[in-house]
């Protein structure tokens, strides 16, 4: 079994494919977990791959190209939406509509429990939540964290929920038994206003955009050291 890192304190990066800025997967995953000179606290401990475009077999590929380099950084993999490549990572992130076709009329539970039991030991479970009747039912759930937004409205998907700022970021962190990852249209100044309102960590997709390996990994060391920094300034646990 794989120890846990301290997932839930600063940046959860999401690897979004095709990559925006023109970098296969793998070389953008370097940089999202590379090291440099601020030192290894400075990485994010999470990378989300997101290949809504992909197909299954794809996404698997996809999945046995980037653990090995995820994991050598010290790093989780998690995979968007699609348990069967999950299991070849560390986890998977849900989301309502996914959850929802695959359950249909059965309990949400159910499913997380026959999830777990197929899953390797210290899998991580996360799912997306967008308002307060949402993380209200995700706190009866067996999951790990939840992600919540979007705070602001992103360019990163067409279709999307209404923003519900750091107001509703806060109402969330308050409710929630689970750590909560804000996401949605999130940069720099927002790190002392999601540690404020009590967020665990900021998923973030096109602030850590960049052209070259180096570029991906200077984004990526400067936000996960400001959203930690931030953090620990006003006291957050980096678990609950």
């Amino acid at each position: 079994m794989r120890a846990r890192l301290p997932v839930w304190r600063g940046l959860y990066a999401i690897l979004d494919v095709p990559h925006a800025g023109g970098l296969d997967p793998v070389t953008a995953a370097r940089g999202l977990v590379g090291v440099t000179e601020i030192g290894p606290e400075g990485s994010p401990t999470i990378v989300q791959l997101r290949a809504k475009r992909a197909d299954p077999g794809e996404r698997v590929r996809l999945v046995r190209e980037l653990a090995p380099v995820v994991r050598a950084a010290g790093g989780l993999l998690i995979v968007d939406d699609d348990v069967e490549a999950a299991m070849g990572a560390d986890g998977v992130h849900l989301g309502q509509e996914d959850m929802a076709q695959r359950t249909g009329d059965r309990d949400w539970s159910a499913l997380l429990a026959e999830l777990r039991a197929a899953a390797p030991r210290g899998f991580l479970i996360g799912l997306s939540t967008h308002n307060r009747v949402q993380v209200e039912r995700a706190a009866a759930l067996h999951v790990d964290y939840i992600g919540f937004g979007p705070i602001r409205r992103t360019a990163s998907k067409a279709a999307q929920e209404p923003a519900v700022g750091f107001d509703g970021l806060r109402e969330a962190c308050e409710i929630s038994p689970h750590p909560v990852v804000a996401i949605g249209g999130l940069g720099a100044d927002d790190a002392l206003p999601c540690a404020r309102a009590g967020a665990a960590g900021a998923a973030m997709i096109g602030a850590l955009v960049g052209v070259t390996e180096e570029e991906v990994r200077e984004r990526a060391a400067r936000l996960a050291a400001v959203f930690r920094h931030a953090i620990d300034a006003v006291g957050q646990p980096p678990s609950r």
